[in-house]
């Protein structure tokens, strides 16, 4: 609770749940990318990156782009109705908004080429985040080298200390609304119920406790519900379907502070669970924890998954493996990097991780727990707390 507290005391004016300093640190490290790579500079079109950078809006047909010009100067591209919220921001030096109707003077990336051109010459030479590709054809028109490049998501692999702040706190919630659906899981409530219930509970929460937040593509709050055979679908959508006893129910939920994402994920039992859910349980248990033990400075995400899937495959439970063992955090709900196969990125500290192998055995159930793991100098540390147990996790009836 005391960390709830200093963030309420120390919220910034106009800046969102950032600090001035934070937004200007990290447009500092693309100039100085900028200016390594000889270019001019870099457009920003990914909302993601665009939220990086501090301006928070709902994606949807109408663009916002950042260029952030090799000398420092940063500039905001909206449409209209993005625009006055934009010129809160003091790390933008200026905002231009364009007309989102159908005429000719509405277009995207002549506005850009006007409005760019007026504000420095010779910009030839740029980066670009993201492009579909008649984006692409349309920027290569204005520029002379364009390039799609990764450095903004490779800078928000390695979470600041500001950015630690945010997902700690998000990992207060998700174990919150996981007490939450424990408390209202019993047999009659129906998935959706039981979701909208754990929204609401862990929604009013946030508010009372921090007073205003911030809402991103999927909300504050969410979660994944499957119950019975509905958990061998890792991703099973919510339901009308009702939980009946000696159902397994997965409760796959996540909370975003500033959007920053945390999640946490338990399986439960509505009832006491046979021997063969047992047994599957506690394997899930044993591979989701070593997998935790994994991860440090110097692991190599690739290996680390492999050894989880060497470990429950030893455990005699290999056939029933869905997915990879997890997934980097932060802004998004799922961003490099990956434990997965094929990514040969090294951990570092700072970077934060999700924990999550799965055991899914068709006609029976699903058995997944998840925790949000950040990697520190010495190892890592558990950011979500949640009781992982089996007697906790037996809805008793």
């Amino acid at each position: 609770m005391l960390l709830i507290q200093e963030l309420v005391e120390n919220r910034r004016d106009n800046v969102g749940g950032f600090s001035l300093e934070e937004y200007r640190s990290r447009i500092s490290k693309i100039v100085d990318y900028v200016n390594y790579k000889d270019l001019d500079g870099f457009l920003v079109f990914n909302p993601y990156n665009v939220f990086y950078l501090g301006l928070y809006y709902y994606p949807g047909k109408r663009p916002v782009v950042i260029f952030i010009h090799k000398t420092g100067k940063t500039y905001g591209f909206t449409p209209k109705m993005e625009y006055h919220e934009a010129c809160k921001l003091k790390q933008l030096d200026r905002v231009y908004a364009y007309d989102d109707d159908y005429s000719s003077k509405a277009d995207l990336y002549d506005f850009l080429q006007r409005n760019l051109k007026s504000l420095h010459s010779g910009i030839n030479r740029v980066a670009v985040d993201e492009l579909d590709l008649n984006g692409y054809k349309r920027i290569s028109e204005i520029f002379s080298h364009v390039s799609i490049d990764d450095h903004i998501m490779n800078l928000r692999k390695i979470k600041s200390v500001e950015e630690i702040k945010m997902l700690k706190l998000s990992a207060f919630y998700s174990d919150y609304i996981v007490d939450k659906g424990r408390e209202m899981l019993k047999p009659g409530v129906t998935e959706l119920g039981l979701l909208n219930r754990m929204i609401t509970e862990t929604v009013d929460k946030m508010i009372l406790d921090l007073g205003e937040i911030i809402y991103v593509p999927g909300g504050p709050a969410g979660a994944l519900v499957p119950s019975g055979i509905r958990t061998c679908m890792p991703h099973a959508l919510p339901s009308g379907k009702k939980v009946e006893k000696g159902d397994t129910m997965i409760l796959s939920c996540g909370t975003n502070v500033w959007g920053y994402r945390t999640e946490c994920e338990r399986t439960f039992f509505v009832g006491e669970p046979d021997k063969q859910r047992i047994e599957a349980f506690e394997a899930m248990k044993k591979a989701q924890q070593y997998a935790i033990q994994l991860m440090k400075p110097g692991a190599i995400c690739q290996e680390v998954e492999k050894e989880v899937v060497r470990y429950i495959t030893e455990l005699g439970y290999g056939d029933y493996i869905k997915h990879r063992t997890g997934h980097g955090k932060g802004l998004e709900e799922h961003e490099p990097p990956y434990i997965a196969a094929g990514d040969e990125t090294v951990m570092e500290p700072g970077m934060i991780f999700s924990s999550e192998p799965g055991i899914y055995i068709e006609g029976l159930s699903g058995f997944r727990h998840s925790d949000t793991v950040l990697i520190t100098e010495d190892g890592c540390e558990v950011l979500t707390k949640f009781p992982k147990d089996l007697e906790y996790c037996t809805i008793n009836i």
